[in-house]
Protein backbone atom coordinates (compact mmCIF):
# COMPACT_ATOMS: atom_id res chain seq x y z
CA UNK A 1 0.00 0.00 0.00
CA UNK A 2 2.87 2.41 1.16
CA UNK A 3 4.70 1.63 -2.96
CA UNK A 4 1.39 2.22 -3.95
CA UNK A 5 1.09 6.06 -2.50
CA UNK A 6 4.54 6.52 -3.14
CA UNK A 7 4.32 6.00 -6.80
CA UNK A 8 0.41 7.80 -6.95
CA UNK A 9 2.37 11.03 -5.40
CA UNK A 10 5.43 10.90 -7.06
CA UNK A 11 3.33 10.69 -10.45
CA UNK A 12 1.60 13.85 -9.53
CA UNK A 13 4.65 15.91 -8.51
CA UNK A 14 5.93 14.97 -11.82
CA UNK A 15 2.36 16.01 -13.90
CA UNK A 16 2.65 19.28 -11.77
CA UNK A 17 6.36 19.95 -13.16
CA UNK A 18 5.12 19.15 -16.93
CA UNK A 19 2.30 21.33 -16.66
CA UNK A 20 4.34 24.34 -15.15
CA UNK A 21 7.08 24.29 -17.82
CA UNK A 22 3.83 23.63 -20.32
CA UNK A 23 2.19 27.06 -19.01
CA UNK A 24 4.86 28.92 -19.03
CA UNK A 25 5.33 27.98 -22.88
CA UNK A 26 1.88 29.52 -23.48
CA UNK A 27 -0.20 26.99 -23.55
CA UNK A 28 -2.86 27.44 -21.24
CA UNK A 29 -3.50 31.02 -21.53
CA UNK A 30 -5.80 32.65 -18.96
CA UNK A 31 -5.00 29.66 -16.67
CA UNK A 32 -2.64 30.61 -14.13
CA UNK A 33 0.11 28.63 -12.36
CA UNK A 34 -2.18 28.14 -9.26
CA UNK A 35 -4.66 27.02 -10.71
CA UNK A 36 -3.03 24.12 -12.93
CA UNK A 37 -1.18 22.95 -9.75
CA UNK A 38 -4.59 22.22 -8.33
CA UNK A 39 -6.12 21.04 -11.17
CA UNK A 40 -3.05 18.39 -11.73
CA UNK A 41 -3.79 17.62 -7.33
CA UNK A 42 -7.92 17.14 -7.39
CA UNK A 43 -7.56 15.46 -11.00
CA UNK A 44 -5.19 12.97 -9.47
CA UNK A 45 -7.36 12.69 -6.85
CA UNK A 46 -10.42 12.38 -8.96
CA UNK A 47 -8.37 9.49 -10.96
CA UNK A 48 -7.17 8.12 -7.36
CA UNK A 49 -10.87 7.74 -5.77
CA UNK A 50 -12.44 6.37 -9.45
CA UNK A 51 -9.64 3.68 -8.91
CA UNK A 52 -10.18 2.81 -5.46
CA UNK A 53 -13.90 3.41 -5.99
CA UNK A 54 -14.72 6.15 -2.92
CA UNK A 55 -17.77 7.68 -4.20
CA UNK A 56 -16.68 10.84 -1.23
CA UNK A 57 -13.42 11.20 -2.93
CA UNK A 58 -15.15 11.64 -6.38
CA UNK A 59 -17.44 13.97 -5.13
CA UNK A 60 -15.34 16.54 -3.26
CA UNK A 61 -12.90 16.26 -5.79
CA UNK A 62 -15.00 17.14 -8.55
CA UNK A 63 -16.49 19.78 -6.19
CA UNK A 64 -12.90 21.35 -5.80
CA UNK A 65 -12.54 21.53 -9.82
CA UNK A 66 -15.56 23.06 -9.63
CA UNK A 67 -14.67 26.33 -7.39
CA UNK A 68 -10.94 26.21 -9.31
CA UNK A 69 -12.69 26.60 -12.83
CA UNK A 70 -15.64 29.11 -11.62
CA UNK A 71 -15.31 31.89 -13.45
CA UNK A 72 -14.24 29.92 -16.83
CA UNK A 73 -17.45 28.13 -16.50
CA UNK A 74 -19.74 30.38 -15.11
CA UNK A 75 -20.91 28.53 -11.79
CA UNK A 76 -19.85 31.42 -9.42
CA UNK A 77 -23.69 30.89 -8.01
CA UNK A 78 -22.71 27.33 -6.82
CA UNK A 79 -19.20 27.97 -5.29
CA UNK A 80 -17.93 27.51 -2.88
CA UNK A 81 -20.14 26.09 -0.14
CA UNK A 82 -23.33 25.44 -2.50
CA UNK A 83 -21.09 22.85 -4.22
CA UNK A 84 -19.09 21.49 -1.40
CA UNK A 85 -22.39 21.63 0.58
CA UNK A 86 -23.55 18.88 -2.49
CA UNK A 87 -21.13 16.90 -2.19
CA UNK A 88 -20.80 16.31 1.34
CA UNK A 89 -24.66 15.43 1.43
CA UNK A 90 -24.23 13.32 -1.45
CA UNK A 91 -21.53 11.30 0.35
CA UNK A 92 -23.88 11.01 3.75
CA UNK A 93 -26.67 9.88 1.70
CA UNK A 94 -24.45 6.84 -0.40
CA UNK A 95 -22.65 5.81 2.99
CA UNK A 96 -26.35 4.62 4.08
CA UNK A 97 -25.86 2.13 1.12
CA UNK A 98 -23.14 1.02 2.61
CA UNK A 99 -22.88 -0.68 6.31
CA UNK A 100 -20.11 -3.26 6.91
CA UNK A 101 -20.92 -6.41 9.01
CA UNK A 102 -18.29 -7.31 11.70
CA UNK A 103 -15.63 -9.30 10.83
CA UNK A 104 -12.04 -10.06 12.36
CA UNK A 105 -10.67 -11.19 8.94
CA UNK A 106 -7.76 -9.13 9.19
CA UNK A 107 -6.98 -6.86 5.69
CA UNK A 108 -10.56 -8.59 4.51
CA UNK A 109 -14.16 -7.37 4.75
CA UNK A 110 -16.97 -9.74 4.07
CA UNK A 111 -19.29 -7.17 2.75
CA UNK A 112 -19.35 -6.68 -0.68
CA UNK A 113 -21.36 -3.54 -1.15
CA UNK A 114 -18.17 -2.02 0.56
CA UNK A 115 -15.62 0.06 -0.89
CA UNK A 116 -12.93 1.71 1.22
CA UNK A 117 -10.31 0.02 2.88
CA UNK A 118 -10.31 -2.13 6.23
CA UNK A 119 -8.15 -2.25 9.35
CA UNK A 120 -8.13 -3.98 12.02
CA UNK A 121 -6.22 -1.91 15.15
CA UNK A 122 -4.26 -2.87 18.56
CA UNK A 123 -2.92 -0.62 21.47
CA UNK A 124 -3.89 1.72 24.09
CA UNK A 125 -3.54 4.95 21.97
CA UNK A 126 -4.66 4.95 18.60
CA UNK A 127 -4.33 7.21 15.62
CA UNK A 128 -7.33 6.85 13.05
CA UNK A 129 -6.83 9.05 9.97
CA UNK A 130 -9.19 8.89 6.50
CA UNK A 131 -9.13 11.41 4.18
CA UNK A 132 -10.56 11.66 0.73
CA UNK A 133 -11.65 7.79 0.98
CA UNK A 134 -14.04 5.63 3.09
CA UNK A 135 -12.89 3.45 5.79
CA UNK A 136 -13.43 0.73 8.46
CA UNK A 137 -11.18 0.48 11.63
CA UNK A 138 -11.80 -2.13 13.86
CA UNK A 139 -10.51 -1.60 17.57
CA UNK A 140 -9.37 -5.02 18.97
CA UNK A 141 -7.64 -3.33 21.97
CA UNK A 142 -7.17 -5.09 25.37
CA UNK A 143 -5.87 -1.81 27.06
CA UNK A 144 -8.27 0.73 25.42
CA UNK A 145 -7.35 4.37 26.34
CA UNK A 146 -7.55 6.99 23.59
CA UNK A 147 -8.07 7.73 20.03
CA UNK A 148 -7.53 10.01 18.07
CA UNK A 149 -10.26 10.11 14.82
CA UNK A 150 -9.26 12.55 11.78
CA UNK A 151 -11.47 12.53 9.38
CA UNK A 152 -11.59 15.07 6.23
CA UNK A 153 -13.54 14.43 2.84
CA UNK A 154 -14.42 11.36 3.65
CA UNK A 155 -16.29 8.64 5.64
CA UNK A 156 -14.68 6.23 8.68
CA UNK A 157 -16.97 3.73 10.42
CA UNK A 158 -15.42 2.69 13.77
CA UNK A 159 -15.63 -0.58 16.01
CA UNK A 160 -15.56 -0.55 19.71
CA UNK A 161 -17.72 -3.67 20.24
CA UNK A 162 -14.17 -5.45 20.90
CA UNK A 163 -12.28 -3.06 22.94
CA UNK A 164 -11.52 -3.26 26.13
CA UNK A 165 -11.00 -0.22 28.49
CA UNK A 166 -9.20 -1.38 31.91
CA UNK A 167 -9.17 1.75 33.22
CA UNK A 168 -13.29 2.14 32.66
CA UNK A 169 -12.51 5.39 30.82
CA UNK A 170 -11.41 6.41 27.54
CA UNK A 171 -10.93 9.32 25.05
CA UNK A 172 -12.08 9.72 21.82
CA UNK A 173 -10.84 12.81 20.44
CA UNK A 174 -12.29 14.45 17.22
CA UNK A 175 -11.09 16.32 13.95
CA UNK A 176 -13.92 15.48 11.86
CA UNK A 177 -14.64 18.00 8.62
CA UNK A 178 -16.49 17.57 5.49
CA UNK A 179 -17.44 13.90 6.15
CA UNK A 180 -18.87 11.23 8.52
CA UNK A 181 -18.21 8.99 11.06
CA UNK A 182 -20.31 6.74 12.37
CA UNK A 183 -19.32 4.94 16.01
CA UNK A 184 -20.42 1.52 16.89
CA UNK A 185 -20.54 1.43 20.70
CA UNK A 186 -21.44 -1.52 23.18
CA UNK A 187 -24.60 -0.71 24.34
CA UNK A 188 -23.77 -1.09 28.04
CA UNK A 189 -21.22 1.86 27.64
CA UNK A 190 -22.09 5.24 28.79
CA UNK A 191 -21.26 8.04 26.03
CA UNK A 192 -20.45 11.46 27.86
CA UNK A 193 -20.36 14.09 24.29
CA UNK A 194 -18.52 16.79 25.03
CA UNK A 195 -17.62 17.65 21.07
CA UNK A 196 -17.58 20.92 19.73
CA UNK A 197 -20.25 21.00 16.67
CA UNK A 198 -19.88 24.05 14.12
CA UNK A 199 -22.68 23.01 11.25
CA UNK A 200 -22.24 19.89 11.77
CA UNK A 201 -23.52 17.45 14.76
CA UNK A 202 -24.02 14.60 17.07
CA UNK A 203 -26.85 11.81 16.72
CA UNK A 204 -27.44 8.87 18.88
CA UNK A 205 -28.91 6.58 16.04
CA UNK A 206 -30.23 3.52 18.77
CA UNK A 207 -30.65 3.54 22.39
CA UNK A 208 -27.84 2.32 25.09
CA UNK A 209 -28.39 0.70 28.68
CA UNK A 210 -25.42 1.94 30.60
CA UNK A 211 -24.63 -0.46 33.57
CA UNK A 212 -21.32 0.52 34.94
CA UNK A 213 -19.18 -0.56 32.38
CA UNK A 214 -16.80 1.63 30.71
CA UNK A 215 -17.48 5.19 30.17
CA UNK A 216 -16.31 6.75 26.65
CA UNK A 217 -15.69 10.52 26.48
CA UNK A 218 -15.79 12.10 23.07
CA UNK A 219 -14.07 15.84 22.74
CA UNK A 220 -12.93 17.80 19.62
CA UNK A 221 -14.58 19.50 17.11
CA UNK A 222 -16.72 18.90 13.95
CA UNK A 223 -17.59 21.18 11.02
CA UNK A 224 -19.30 20.71 8.75
CA UNK A 225 -19.91 16.72 8.87
CA UNK A 226 -21.59 14.35 10.86
CA UNK A 227 -21.23 11.91 13.58
CA UNK A 228 -23.34 9.36 14.46
CA UNK A 229 -23.12 6.72 17.76
CA UNK A 230 -24.89 3.50 16.84
CA UNK A 231 -25.16 1.02 20.01
CA UNK A 232 -24.76 -2.58 18.97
Amino acid sequence: MMKKERIFWGIFFIAAAVFLIIGKLGYFQGIGFWSLLLTVFFGACLIKSVLHKSVTGILFSAAFLCIVYAEPLGIEAITPWPVLGAALLGSIGVSFFYHPKRTYCYGNHNDDNWVGTVETMDGAQLQLNTSFAGSVKYIDSQEFKSADIKCSFGAMKVYLDKAVVPTGEAVIRMDVSFGGVELYVPRDWKVINQVDAIFGGLEEKSSSNPNGSPTLILTGSVRFAGVDIIYI
